[in-house]
């Protein structure tokens, strides 16, 4: 097949493989509406498949390249692609982007996470979520280096 063109169709061949396993809830995760609701993956499909594949030296050139490694990167990133998500509704969904980007850097995925939560916290009138590094936490907990949320 010829050379892909547009950098959207590689990815739509991943969310082709992967969007039969999406849980998308009934509901916004942040208002509760149930009108326009759109899935969020805090790890964008694009810049994870795009690093993933450089990393492994894959070329993502054709349809073929990706259709052969589609299965490996969704098996690989199962929880980016099904977990780290949130079903929201349109306007929040823009909220969001507005703030992180059109395409967020992945670095950005526990800020995302983060964002959503106080949203939410807020139209509860509850207090706001804080992010705390690993090394300025108080529990001790060494599960990871990654960013992880305290309560204020």
């Amino acid at each position: 097949m010829a050379t892909n063109t547009n950098k959207r169709v590689a990815i739509k061949w991943i969310r082709d493989g992967a969007k039969a396993a999406y849980i998308k809830l009934p509901n916004c995760y942040i208002c509760g509406t149930t009108q326009d609701l759109e899935l969020h993956h805090t790890h964008g499909l694009t810049n994870l498949f795009e690093k993933w594949a450089k990393e492994k030296n894959y070329s993502i050139e054709t349809d073929e390249d990706v259709l052969a490694i589609r299965d490996e990167f969704i098996n690989t990133h199962h929880k980016e692609l099904y977990e780290d998500v949130f079903t929201l509704c349109n306007k929040h969904h823009q909220q969001l982007h507005k703030i992180y980007g059109k395409s967020p850097a992945l670095i950005t995925a526990s800020k995302q996470g983060m964002w959503v939560e106080n949203q939410k916290r807020k139209l509860n009138g509850m207090e706001s979520v804080k992010l705390v590094s690993e090394e300025q936490s108080s529990t001790g907990d060494n599960r990871s280096k990654q960013w992880f949320s305290s309560f204020i």
